[in-house]
Protein backbone atom coordinates (compact mmCIF):
# COMPACT_ATOMS: atom_id res chain seq x y z
CA UNK A 1 0.00 0.00 0.00
CA UNK A 2 2.43 2.54 1.20
CA UNK A 3 5.09 1.63 -1.90
CA UNK A 4 1.67 2.20 -4.25
CA UNK A 5 1.08 5.70 -2.94
CA UNK A 6 4.76 6.40 -3.03
CA UNK A 7 4.46 5.47 -6.41
CA UNK A 8 1.25 7.23 -7.15
CA UNK A 9 3.21 10.87 -5.71
CA UNK A 10 6.35 10.45 -7.83
CA UNK A 11 4.11 10.13 -11.04
CA UNK A 12 2.46 13.08 -10.01
CA UNK A 13 5.40 15.04 -9.39
CA UNK A 14 6.64 14.07 -12.44
CA UNK A 15 3.96 15.04 -14.46
CA UNK A 16 3.25 18.46 -13.00
CA UNK A 17 6.90 19.60 -13.41
CA UNK A 18 7.11 17.58 -16.68
CA UNK A 19 3.56 20.05 -17.89
CA UNK A 20 5.36 23.11 -16.89
CA UNK A 21 8.65 22.32 -18.86
CA UNK A 22 6.31 21.76 -21.86
CA UNK A 23 4.63 24.86 -21.77
CA UNK A 24 7.81 27.23 -20.73
CA UNK A 25 10.41 25.35 -22.87
CA UNK A 26 11.12 27.83 -25.34
CA UNK A 27 11.04 27.01 -29.45
CA UNK A 28 14.02 26.81 -31.30
CA UNK A 29 12.72 29.94 -33.47
CA UNK A 30 12.72 32.20 -29.93
CA UNK A 31 16.01 31.15 -29.31
CA UNK A 32 18.29 33.88 -28.53
CA UNK A 33 21.81 34.14 -30.25
CA UNK A 34 24.67 33.46 -27.38
CA UNK A 35 27.83 35.72 -28.08
CA UNK A 36 31.32 33.98 -28.36
CA UNK A 37 33.16 33.81 -25.27
CA UNK A 38 29.80 32.96 -23.56
CA UNK A 39 29.34 30.34 -20.59
CA UNK A 40 26.72 28.04 -19.39
CA UNK A 41 25.05 28.15 -16.02
CA UNK A 42 22.47 24.95 -15.29
CA UNK A 43 20.66 23.99 -12.48
CA UNK A 44 19.84 20.62 -12.77
CA UNK A 45 16.82 18.95 -10.83
CA UNK A 46 16.37 15.79 -9.71
CA UNK A 47 13.08 15.84 -8.69
CA UNK A 48 12.76 11.85 -6.93
CA UNK A 49 15.30 12.70 -5.34
CA UNK A 50 14.14 13.82 -0.73
CA UNK A 51 10.89 11.54 -1.44
CA UNK A 52 9.91 13.72 -4.42
CA UNK A 53 11.01 17.32 -2.81
CA UNK A 54 13.87 17.13 -5.30
CA UNK A 55 17.98 17.97 -5.53
CA UNK A 56 19.48 20.72 -7.42
CA UNK A 57 23.06 20.60 -8.90
CA UNK A 58 24.80 23.50 -10.38
CA UNK A 59 26.43 22.70 -13.60
CA UNK A 60 29.44 25.16 -15.11
CA UNK A 61 31.25 25.03 -18.31
CA UNK A 62 31.58 26.97 -21.36
CA UNK A 63 29.06 27.35 -24.30
CA UNK A 64 29.32 24.07 -26.06
CA UNK A 65 32.07 22.43 -24.02
CA UNK A 66 32.49 20.16 -21.46
CA UNK A 67 30.59 21.55 -17.63
CA UNK A 68 31.52 20.53 -13.70
CA UNK A 69 28.74 19.91 -11.20
CA UNK A 70 28.08 20.82 -7.83
CA UNK A 71 25.87 18.76 -5.64
CA UNK A 72 25.76 19.86 -1.94
CA UNK A 73 23.68 17.41 0.34
CA UNK A 74 24.22 15.38 3.04
CA UNK A 75 24.15 12.04 4.22
CA UNK A 76 21.99 11.85 6.60
CA UNK A 77 18.22 12.18 7.60
CA UNK A 78 18.87 14.89 10.21
CA UNK A 79 17.62 18.46 9.59
CA UNK A 80 21.49 19.71 10.13
CA UNK A 81 24.18 17.98 9.12
CA UNK A 82 28.25 18.06 7.83
CA UNK A 83 27.65 18.79 3.66
CA UNK A 84 29.35 16.88 1.18
CA UNK A 85 29.83 18.26 -2.27
CA UNK A 86 29.96 15.43 -5.06
CA UNK A 87 31.03 16.45 -8.64
CA UNK A 88 31.08 14.62 -12.14
CA UNK A 89 33.79 11.45 -12.53
CA UNK A 90 34.39 12.71 -15.88
CA UNK A 91 33.20 16.59 -17.65
CA UNK A 92 30.67 16.28 -20.09
CA UNK A 93 28.87 18.01 -22.67
CA UNK A 94 24.90 19.41 -22.44
CA UNK A 95 24.93 17.55 -25.83
CA UNK A 96 26.19 14.50 -24.12
CA UNK A 97 23.70 14.40 -20.70
CA UNK A 98 20.44 14.83 -23.57
CA UNK A 99 22.01 11.79 -25.02
CA UNK A 100 22.04 10.23 -21.79
CA UNK A 101 18.78 11.06 -21.26
CA UNK A 102 19.92 12.90 -17.74
CA UNK A 103 22.19 10.19 -16.08
CA UNK A 104 25.43 11.33 -14.72
CA UNK A 105 28.51 9.91 -12.47
CA UNK A 106 28.33 11.38 -9.85
CA UNK A 107 30.40 11.47 -6.27
CA UNK A 108 34.15 11.71 -4.83
CA UNK A 109 37.05 10.26 -6.22
CA UNK A 110 36.91 6.33 -4.92
CA UNK A 111 33.33 6.47 -4.31
CA UNK A 112 30.81 7.23 -7.60
CA UNK A 113 27.47 6.65 -8.31
CA UNK A 114 24.82 6.77 -10.72
CA UNK A 115 22.26 9.41 -10.43
CA UNK A 116 19.65 10.89 -12.88
CA UNK A 117 18.65 14.50 -13.61
CA UNK A 118 15.23 15.09 -14.80
CA UNK A 119 14.99 18.20 -16.09
CA UNK A 120 16.92 21.46 -16.05
CA UNK A 121 17.29 25.47 -15.85
CA UNK A 122 19.68 26.60 -18.80
CA UNK A 123 21.19 30.03 -18.62
CA UNK A 124 24.22 31.94 -20.67
CA UNK A 125 26.67 34.38 -19.00
CA UNK A 126 29.54 36.58 -19.61
CA UNK A 127 32.97 35.77 -18.31
CA UNK A 128 32.78 37.78 -15.49
CA UNK A 129 29.53 36.51 -14.20
CA UNK A 130 30.51 32.71 -14.83
CA UNK A 131 34.23 33.54 -12.48
CA UNK A 132 32.03 34.68 -9.88
CA UNK A 133 29.45 31.53 -9.80
CA UNK A 134 32.47 28.96 -10.17
CA UNK A 135 34.31 31.18 -7.51
CA UNK A 136 31.47 30.34 -4.65
CA UNK A 137 31.30 27.38 -6.18
CA UNK A 138 34.70 26.45 -5.46
CA UNK A 139 35.10 27.58 -1.81
CA UNK A 140 31.81 25.75 -0.90
CA UNK A 141 33.42 23.23 -2.31
CA UNK A 142 36.94 23.18 -0.54
CA UNK A 143 34.57 24.28 2.74
CA UNK A 144 31.74 21.98 2.70
CA UNK A 145 30.42 23.69 5.57
CA UNK A 146 27.23 22.68 7.69
CA UNK A 147 24.41 21.77 5.47
CA UNK A 148 20.58 22.51 7.17
CA UNK A 149 17.64 21.77 5.22
CA UNK A 150 15.81 25.09 6.12
CA UNK A 151 18.55 27.59 5.68
CA UNK A 152 21.14 26.10 4.11
CA UNK A 153 20.55 23.64 1.54
CA UNK A 154 21.05 22.54 -2.37
CA UNK A 155 18.83 25.31 -3.40
CA UNK A 156 20.13 27.75 -1.32
CA UNK A 157 23.90 26.34 -2.40
CA UNK A 158 22.51 27.26 -5.97
CA UNK A 159 21.15 30.35 -5.55
CA UNK A 160 23.79 31.86 -3.30
CA UNK A 161 26.41 30.68 -5.89
CA UNK A 162 24.44 32.11 -8.56
CA UNK A 163 23.97 35.64 -7.19
CA UNK A 164 27.70 35.59 -6.55
CA UNK A 165 27.70 36.29 -10.30
CA UNK A 166 25.43 38.54 -10.35
CA UNK A 167 22.44 36.34 -11.54
CA UNK A 168 19.10 36.32 -10.28
CA UNK A 169 16.50 33.82 -10.86
CA UNK A 170 13.00 35.61 -10.36
CA UNK A 171 9.19 33.91 -10.33
CA UNK A 172 5.90 35.04 -11.78
CA UNK A 173 5.54 37.74 -9.35
CA UNK A 174 9.06 39.01 -10.12
CA UNK A 175 10.63 38.07 -6.85
CA UNK A 176 13.65 35.71 -6.03
CA UNK A 177 12.99 32.30 -5.33
CA UNK A 178 11.84 31.78 -1.90
CA UNK A 179 11.52 28.12 -1.74
CA UNK A 180 13.55 25.21 0.08
CA UNK A 181 11.84 22.87 -2.28
CA UNK A 182 14.01 22.58 -5.54
CA UNK A 183 11.23 20.74 -7.51
CA UNK A 184 8.70 23.81 -6.98
CA UNK A 185 12.20 26.42 -7.77
CA UNK A 186 11.72 24.22 -10.90
CA UNK A 187 8.21 25.03 -11.72
CA UNK A 188 8.33 28.44 -9.97
CA UNK A 189 11.41 29.79 -11.95
CA UNK A 190 9.78 32.23 -15.00
CA UNK A 191 13.20 34.17 -15.53
CA UNK A 192 16.34 35.46 -14.78
CA UNK A 193 17.91 38.78 -14.73
CA UNK A 194 21.88 38.82 -15.02
CA UNK A 195 22.13 36.15 -17.44
CA UNK A 196 20.32 34.98 -20.28
CA UNK A 197 18.02 31.78 -20.84
CA UNK A 198 19.53 29.70 -22.84
CA UNK A 199 18.18 27.85 -26.15
CA UNK A 200 15.29 26.05 -24.46
CA UNK A 201 15.62 27.35 -21.22
CA UNK A 202 13.68 24.43 -19.62
CA UNK A 203 14.66 20.95 -20.55
CA UNK A 204 13.35 17.65 -19.57
CA UNK A 205 15.22 14.19 -19.82
CA UNK A 206 13.02 11.04 -19.78
CA UNK A 207 13.63 8.41 -16.78
CA UNK A 208 15.68 5.71 -18.23
CA UNK A 209 17.27 2.52 -16.95
CA UNK A 210 20.74 3.87 -15.67
CA UNK A 211 24.16 2.95 -16.51
CA UNK A 212 25.27 -0.50 -16.94
CA UNK A 213 28.63 0.02 -15.30
CA UNK A 214 28.53 -1.50 -12.37
CA UNK A 215 28.19 1.78 -10.34
CA UNK A 216 25.14 1.55 -7.44
CA UNK A 217 22.42 3.98 -8.49
CA UNK A 218 21.42 6.93 -5.92
CA UNK A 219 18.90 6.37 -3.88
CA UNK A 220 15.82 9.10 -3.31
CA UNK A 221 15.38 8.49 0.87
CA UNK A 222 17.96 11.11 2.51
CA UNK A 223 20.28 8.50 4.37
CA UNK A 224 19.96 5.67 2.14
CA UNK A 225 22.39 6.92 -0.64
CA UNK A 226 25.79 4.98 -0.97
CA UNK A 227 27.34 5.85 2.04
CA UNK A 228 31.30 7.35 2.07
CA UNK A 229 34.41 4.73 1.73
Amino acid sequence: MEERIKAEETEKNLRECHEVQQCEARPRAAWEPVPAGSFNVFLLFNLEAAWDEGHCILALGPVGGPFETYSYYRHSTKLEAPGIMACLRDPMTFAALEQASGWIVHGEPGNWWNEHVNCAIALTCDEVSFNGVRAYAEQRRRHPGTYNLVTYNCLTFCDNALRAGGIRLTTLSGRAVRTIIPKDAFKDVDDVRGARPFQAWKYWFPLGEPPADGLRTIQDAPGQDKPLE
